[in-house]
Formats: C-alpha cells, sequence, structure tokens
C-alpha cells in the first residue's frame, strides 16, 4: 500500500511541488513571516499527503488574524494572494489546493465583502470573485468596467469572457447549436470587443481577427431560424466555415505584453 506522501505524489504534479518551494520562500523572506508559520506548515503537510494534519495549521494560520481589525486583515491577505497568484493555474482563480474551501469560507469571502462594502469604486476590491456567494455580479466585469484602460482588469474579464464563449461553443460541431440564446451570445460577443478594444496596441496579432469573426457568428446565430435545420449546417450553406474553425485563444495569449500578477497601489 503507498504512503500518503506517495499517493500525494501521484496526485501532485512537478509545477505543484516548485510552486510549493516558491511560495514557502517568498513568505519566509516577508514581513508578515511570523504570521506564514502555519500557513507554510500547511502546504509542506498538505505536500505529503496529511490532509487533516495540514488543514488544522490552515485553520490556525485562520485563527490568528480572522479577528484582527479590517486594516491588518486585508493587508495580510493581500501580501498572501500577491505572493501565491503566480502559481495559480488559471489567473485569476486559485488553485484550491493553495486556498481551499475554509480559507474561502472563513476569511477571504468575508474579507472581500466587507473591502467592497468599504470601497465600491476600487476595481481591485472586485477583480477576484472572493466572497460573490450568490454570483449574481460579474466581479471581473465589474474591476473592467471601474478601469478599462488597466491591463490586470482587461485580463480578469477577458479570462471570464473567453471560458464562457468556449462553453457555448464546445457543443457546435456536435448537436450543431450554440448552447446560450442569441441575446446572450451576442451580450458575450460585444463584451468581447470592448475589452479587445480596450487593450489596443497590446492586442497579440493572432487575435486581432478574433473580435470581428465573433461579431459575424453572432449575427448569423441571431438571423438563423430553428426551421432551416442546424445552425452549424446554416454555416457551411453560408460558406462559413471560417466561423467555425477558429479558436478562442485563452485570455494569456491576447495580450503582447501580460499584466504583472502582482498586486497594483
Amino acid at each position: 500500500m503507498k504512503s500518503p506522501a506517495e499517493r500525494a505524489r501521484l496526485i501532485w504534479n512537478a509545477d505543484r511541488f516548485e510552486a510549493l518551494k516558491h511560495i514557502s520562500a517568498v513568505l519566509q523572506e516577508s514581513e508578515f513571516q511570523p504570521l506564514y508559520a502555519s500557513y507554510i506548515g500547511y502546504l509542506e503537510l498538505r505536500e505529503r499527503g496529511l490532509r487533516k494534519q495540514s488543514f488544522a495549521q490552515l485553520d490556525a494560520f485562520i485563527e490568528q488574524i480572522v479577528s484582527d481589525p479590517f486594516e491588518i486583515r486585508l493587508s495580510v491577505v493581500r501580501h498572501l494572494i500577491a505572493a501565491i497568484e503566480g502559481c495559480w493555474h488559471s489567473w485569476p482563480a486559485p488553485d484550491n489546493w493553495q486556498l481551499p474551501e475554509q480559507a474561502f469560507r472563513r476569511l477571504i469571502g468575508p474579507l472581500w465583502q466587507e473591502w467592497r462594502q468599504r470601497e465600491p469604486a476600487n476595481p481591485e476590491a472586485w477583480v477576484y470573485s472572493f466572497g460573490n456567494l450568490s454570483h449574481d455580479v460579474d466581479c471581473r466585469e465589474v474591476a473592467f468596467l471601474l478601469n478599462p484602460a488597466h491591463p490586470r482588469y482587461q485580463y480578469a474579464h477577458l479570462d471570464g469572457l473567453c471560458r464562457q464563449l468556449n462553453y457555448e461553443l464546445h457543443e457546435l460541431g456536435h448537436t450543431e447549436r450554440i448552447l446560450c440564446s442569441p441575446e446572450h451570445f451576442s451580450e458575450l460577443t460585444n463584451s468581447v470587443s470592448t475589452v479587445a478594444g480596450a487593450i489596443g496596441d497590446n492586442i497579440a496579432d493572432e487575435v486581432v481577427q478574433t473580435p470581428a469573426k465573433l461579431n459575424d457568428l453572432a449575427a448569423a446565430y441571431r438571423n438563423h431560424r430553428e426551421e432551416r435545420g442546424g445552425f452549424l449546417r446554416e454555416l457551411l450553406l453560408l460558406g462559413r466555415q471560417d466561423l467555425i474553425d477558429f479558436p478562442i485563444l485563452p485570455a494569456r495569449r491576447w495580450f503582447r505584453v501580460l499584466p504583472t500578477f502582482l498586486f497594483v497601489g
């Protein structure tokens, strides 16, 4: 039978182990190092597959600061997220081994809710969906609308849009249909055009034509009538194979120069 450490190494890839080493080194050198001892212990125990013991260390980290004044909690947690953000597989959505559920529920979610109440016009309070339990607001869209010229918020909003579009389109080749309504699809494509316009000269050559193709696809979808048959078939009859095969690349491929992963201001 494999030990917990052996099982952990089967689950965790090399990138995760490298991320753990990097995060631990950064935190040990920081001004908040005494507070991070329990969090570093959590990471090390999690690596070894000792989940129960690791979560006890995470709880100890949370207990140290969860009752502190807002300004202290915000300073510590923002610093922690800045230290680990570059290691997330998908920015700005964290990998759950670094910030598991109890960290969101007990510390980060309530903190971000309070931050938005205190500073509703601060895009940094919205760039993550932390604490957005009802999902009634697209936080990354709010961040972008508050400061559309900033690459950080362009990236955040575009990341969500690309994921949503890829989901809505992933059955087109199989069931011949887009999963959402024409109205919603048009809203998504219009939002992509808005973000692309805000990116401006920083947009990568490989995606320059993507907004126009998405808008053409949205227009064809709005004009489609079910009685004509499947939407994919209609695109082929219209000679618009180009609207079927083009990829919607992930957000990091849209920028000539990627935005920084560190906090601003």
